[in-house]
């Protein structure tokens, strides 16, 4: 069986789930005791050693870019649950600057790989599974000067989905913002897709300099996809569409996601793997806009 048989039928199985559950509409979750939903966003950092304030500081050595240009990919490590993660993990971290992940198991093994390729982090936890946080989680070259995170919970599962807004210098004296999010799913209705999308819209709405938004958004039907375009729009954002789009896709629509603006797109492309259920997304960016 080829690659992509392979993956429909892994779609078929995750979204013929996702399509159950929304079935049932149960009004009664439960939660399996060695899981813990949390309650408040919580952080950390390189210098932030545990979960402990919803927004933590550091203190950067070093400029996010190399000479104006910067490299960005966005992935969904699905729990790191196939094999191979660490070898593409590896590849993205050495010809990025910066990573947006989703999905992200920060188990022992998981940082072993992050130290042994000596990635700063910012992470906020969704929940933890048997005392290990899960969550989105920005890694890059150098520290982000500040990140905050934000929660909002699953209406039918009550899962909270996560959020993560990191600031990072340039060398053009600008400061990128950049919003790494895995989108509410578990929803037919737009109500807890707009409260996590609206989350973020203040600090993005305030920053004055480039922006890099992007993630798992999981817009896969059209009202999802319109109500981010219409966010994206009105921030000023632009998509990076690969002309090779080969992004992952539900019901037809890709649900991973990268939007720019303050920034010149000099080419993006999606790597195919079988180490997750979705494709990295990359992008190569020049400072100041063209």
């Amino acid at each position: 069986m080829t690659l992509q048989p392979k993956r429909k039928l892994l779609g078929l199985a995750r979204w013929g789930s996702l399509v159950i559950v929304m079935l049932l509409m149960t009004t009664v979750v439960v939660v399996p005791k060695f899981v813990h939903l949390a309650t408040e966003p919580q952080v950390i950092n390189n210098e932030q050693e545990s979960f402990a304030a919803q927004c933590v500081a550091a203190t950067p050595i070093a400029k996010l870019d190399t000479d104006g240009q910067l490299a960005v990919a966005s992935w969904n490590v699905y729990k790191q649950q196939n094999a191979g993660w660490q070898t593409l993990l590896s590849r993205l971290a050495e010809q990025n600057q910066l990573l947006l992940l989703q999905e992200v198991k920060l188990s022992d093994e998981f940082q072993l790989w992050r130290q042994q390729n000596h990635q700063q982090l910012a992470m906020v936890q969704a929940f933890s599974q048997d005392h290990i946080p899960l969550g989105v989680m920005s890694l890059s070259q150098v520290a982000a000067s500040e990140s905050c995170g934000y929660l909002t919970a699953e209406p039918l599962i009550q899962f909270p989905k996560s959020s993560l807004l990191s600031y990072f210098p340039l060398s053009n004296g600008e400061t990128l913002l950049v919003a790494n999010l895995h989108s509410i799913n578990f929803e037919y209705a737009l109500d807890s897709y707009a409260v996590q999308l609206q989350q973020l819209l203040p600090a993005l709405s305030a920053h004055k300099g480039p922006i890099i938004f992007g993630g798992d958004l999981n817009t896969w039907r059209q009202a999802r996809l319109t109500m981010l375009t219409l966010m994206t729009n009105q921030l000023g954002l632009i998509a990076v569409i690969p002309e090779d789009d080969k992004r992952t896709t539900v019901m037809g629509y890709p649900i991973d996601h990268l939007y720019y603006r303050g920034l010149t797109l000099e080419s993006s492309e999606v790597i195919t793997t079988q180490s997750s259920d979705h494709y990295p997304l990359l992008a190569q960016f020049r400072l100041g806009e063209s």
